[in-house]
């Protein structure tokens, strides 16, 4: 009896083990089926895409932009699009798309739209306001945020991988 017991309780625990496994990986896997499933296909900015690589970035948007270093990795203004474009150190991927250009556009909200639009966009589209900033909103490792000049409009648009979540 003693041994089924046992045998029992190893099941109990390997079972236990594979669905905090699964659970986990899931965790793991949900950041980046946001990104490609609804993240990527809400900007609309020159054919950038978070994780696109930066050789397919330069032909997306015709130009090389200048090089900058910045906290998380490295950017590319191109001030003849109106756009800034930020990529990981590491994987030399896009992790940052920023536009002040008003012919593009993020989850629909094109640069130079009210306030109001824009927060009821984020909303409808399920992020939140940061408890910290009205023009920072977050969704899972995701944070979009609006530049505003005067308090009246959204002036530039910037959606990002948290840098603090991996």
């Amino acid at each position: 009896m003693k041994l089924k017991n046992k045998t029992s309780r190893l099941s109990l625990l390997a079972a236990l083990v594979l669905m905090l496994t699964a659970v986990f990986a899931g965790c793991a896997g949900s950041s980046d089926s946001l990104i490609e499933n609804e993240v990527n296909p809400q900007i609309d900015v020159y054919g950038v895409k978070i994780y696109m690589d930066e050789q397919k970035v330069h032909e997306s948007v015709g130009s090389q932009g200048e090089r900058a270093m910045c906290v998380y990795g490295y950017e590319y203004e191109y001030a003849d699009k109106d756009i800034n474009i930020g990529f990981n150190a590491e994987t030399k991927q896009v992790r940052r798309v920023g536009t002040k250009n008003p012919e593009t556009s993020i989850y629909g909200i094109k640069p130079g739209a009210d306030l109001e639009t824009a927060y009821k966009a984020l909303e409808t589209n399920g992020f939140a306001k940061d408890e910290d900033s009205k023009y920072v909103f977050r969704k899972e490792n995701v944070i979009f945020t609006i530049t505003s000049m005067k308090g009246t409009n959204a002036d530039g648009l910037t959606i990002e991988l948290d840098p603090n979540q991996k």
